[in-house]
């Protein structure tokens, strides 16, 4: 068995070496690390030349023009020859027996196609933040993951950071949708819970790092803020505090919309509850803006 490492880098000196010391450090080494980098000029090319020369499993792709993001990380799946491919972002952290666990945890759950795991979080010098996990911040249930749970969040359901999924032909043949807010990770995601083959790992597995340039993942301070949005989601009632999130959420709904192996009546459902709340909630503190500075 074949195990690949996937990932993509876009100016990630600042993190990149202690990335890859940790994947490079895992009590299961993994045969092959392939990374696409999309054009970076801050030094990490040069980093990762060296990684390469003194590693040989290390396979580079330096873009000559900038895909972004998806496209990258595409092109990267595709390049990598594993039965399990792990998916790895350039500015975090894996724990060492990370690569032991997920293989182990393959061999015990056989139906399992993909499963990705929880995190601790860490910030731009390593230290731990919140007191959280990753899951804790973004309100994740621990568990099997259903089609429902992509069907009704408005954020994504799977961190392609934790990620790690068996060699699909079907799936790395696929062209990633190019829909807004709908990311690699996601789509992996939603492809594996409509065959019922994606599990999640409670067990924190790497170190998420938040910071200001993320590349990719949504920042802690901004993941938080849908934290009860998502909690009260299972419950049927939406809870926004601001129209920001109200407006964002509703486009992540016309996304799902769009995209295959959803089940629509479901979404449409959900788009209308949120619309009758924003009619109601948001036309309700207009009216109370509008009284508190007719009486100031």
């Amino acid at each position: 068995m074949k195990l690949s490492v996937s990932m993509i880098t876009f100016q990630g000196a600042a993190y990149l070496k202690a990335q890859m010391d940790s994947i490079l450090g895992q009590s299961l080494p993994v045969h092959e690390i392939i990374v696409c980098d999309d054009g970076s000029t801050d030094g990490t090319r040069e980093i990762l030349a060296d990684y390469a020369a003194a590693h040989p499993q290390i396979k580079l792709q330096f873009n000559t023009e900038n895909l972004g993001t998806v496209a990258n990380m595409q092109q990267c799946l595709r390049l990598s020859t594993g039965d399990i491919i792990f998916l790895a972002d350039q500015d975090d952290v894996w724990l060492p027996n990370k690569v032991e666990k997920i293989v182990a945890f393959f061999e015990q759950h056989p139906t399992a196609e993909a499963v990705f795991s929880n995190a601790e979080i860490i910030d731009e010098v390593g230290e731990t933040q919140f007191g959280m996990t990753l899951w804790d911040i973004i309100g994740f249930p621990f568990g099997k993951v259903e089609l429902t749970d992509f069907e009704t969040r408005v954020d994504n359901v799977v961190t392609g950071a934790g990620l790690t999924m068996k060699r699909d032909a079907k799936l790395l043949a696929m062209d990633i949708p190019q829909q807004p807010g709908l990311l690699h990770d996601g789509w992996i995601g939603l492809y594996f819970a409509s065959k019922n083959a994606l599990m999640a790992k409670p067990e924190t597995l790497f170190q998420y790092r938040s910071h200001a340039n993320q590349q990719v993942g949504g920042k802690v301070a901004e993941r938080s803020q849908l934290l009860d949005f998502n909690l009260a989601l299972y419950d049927g009632v939406p809870v926004m505090k601001d129209f920001k999130t109200w407006k964002e959420s509703m486009k992540r709904l016309h996304t799902n919309l769009t995209l295959p192996y959803m089940q629509k009546e479901k979404i449409q459902e959900q788009i209308d509850l949120y619309v009758e709340y924003g009619k109601t909630y948001f036309q309700l503190r207009a009216s109370l803006f509008l009284f508190m500075k007719a009486i100031r």
